[in-house]
C-alpha cells in the first residue's frame, strides 16, 4: 500500500479518509474528484457526521496537495468555480492509497 503522494509526483491515486469520503486524484491532468464511499466509517471516527460536500462528485482543477500522508489529514486547494476562487478541503485522516492504472479523474 502506498504512504505518501507528493504534489509534484505523477500518476493517478485513490485516497481513502476515516469518514468514508474518497478522493481520487489525477495529478497528471491536475484533477480531482471527492466521493462519499460505501464502506463504514473507521471507528474512532464514527461520531463524525459524514455528508455529501458542494460539488461532490464533480471532477475539479487540482492546485495543490499538500501533506497526503497515511495517517494524516490532507489539505487539498483547487478550483470550484470559474471566477478563479480557491476552495481549501481538509480531509479526516487517510486510511488508504492506492496507486491507480489510467489518466482520468
Amino acid at each position: 500500500m502506498r504512504q505518501v503522494v507528493r504534489n509534484d509526483e505523477k500518476g493517478l491515486f485513490l485516497v481513502s479518509a476515516t469518514t468514508s469520503s474518497q478522493f481520487k486524484l489525477d495529478m497528471n491532468a491536475r484533477l480531482v474528484r471527492r466521493q462519499l464511499a460505501a464502506t463504514p466509517l473507521v471507528a474512532d471516527f464514527l461520531d463524525v457526521d459524514a455528508s455529501p460536500l458542494r460539488r461532490n462528485g464533480a471532477t475539479l482543477e487540482l492546485l495543490m496537495v499538500e501533506h497526503c500522508r497515511v495517517g494524516e489529514p490532507v489539505r487539498l486547494f483547487f478550483q470550484v468555480t470559474e471566477g478563479h476562487i480557491t476552495t481549501e478541503r481538509m480531509t479526516s485522516p487517510v486510511v488508504r492509497m492506492v496507486e491507480l492504472a489510467g489518466s482520468e479523474a
